[in-house]
């Protein structure tokens, strides 16, 4: 009897931290949240990041001692489904904006890894290259080169080539979460155009020239491609990308 009612007790407790973990911050019931993260701002001085997925699916890897597929290079063993990140203030407990985090597909569904290996594209602490562990997420860098530490990169690798990025970050002085558009103009022969895009292939996979300035070159050639040579720019004032890529294609 006496372990019976220890179990019933730890279920409740159990359940009111679930329940808690949620309502915290006034999130939805099948709220789950994935990450919370502090942030450093002279203006607003509470604040910090929730990452959180409407009652996600958690999705183990088929066979944990196999090499990776490509795929598994930004999922591991992860949850799946509609995926959120929200600006709080952790003083008053209110949530202050929330963006959903559509893929680059534009469906409202997204795959966060809980358990992947370290030295891919996800920051995995006191875990030896090739070995998997506990990712964080939003592990909060100065990716634009604004000086404040308040960015983090989610990937999505669905083959062996491509890999789409994006960015969400704190915009100190609207005091909101976005995810930074980046105007791109693509060149490809004579045809010239312009559209804004949120999923950047390789972006921020690639190390900066120098402060919010980027120039690297994908080689999809020998597969029916091209080789994509990009440059892009953080705009501070803007709070956005602007950019150009230079597509020529295989052959001659």
């Amino acid at each position: 009897m006496k372990i019976t009612l220890f179990s019933l007790c730890l279920l409740v407790l159990l359940g009111s931290a679930a329940f808690s973990q949620t309502d915290h911050y006034g999130l939805p019931a099948g709220a789950q949240v994935i990450e919370v993260q502090p942030l450093q701002s002279m203006k607003h001085p509470h604040r910090a990041l929730v990452l959180w997925m409407q009652s996600p699916l958690k999705i183990p890897r088929d066979n944990p001692d196999d090499p990776y597929t490509c795929p598994e290079y930004t999922r591991g063993s992860h949850f799946s489904g509609a995926t959120r990140v929200s600006l709080v203030d952790p003083q008053t407990k209110k949530i202050i904006n929330t963006i959903k985090i559509l893929n680059f597909q534009g469906d409202d569904t997204f795959d966060i890894p809980y358990r992947i290996e370290s030295g891919l594209y996800y920051h995995v602490s006191g875990v030896p290259k090739g070995k998997e562990g506990k990712p964080t997420v939003m592990w909060l860098r100065d990716y634009n080169g604004d000086g404040q530490a308040g960015e983090f990169a989610l990937f999505d690798a669905v083959a062996c080539m491509g890999l789409p990025t994006t960015l969400i970050g704190y915009r100190e002085a609207q005091d909101r979460v976005i995810q930074y558009p980046l105007a791109l103009t693509v060149i490809s022969g004579n045809q010239k155009s312009t559209r804004t895009i949120l999923w950047v292939d390789y972006l921020f996979s690639q190390r900066p020239v120098s402060p919010g300035y980027w120039q690297y070159a994908i080689d999809y050639r020998g597969r029916a491609g091209s080789l994509d040579t990009y440059e892009v720019r953080y705009l501070p004032q803007a709070g956005k990308f602007t950019g150009r890529l230079t597509s020529t294609p295989d052959g001659p």
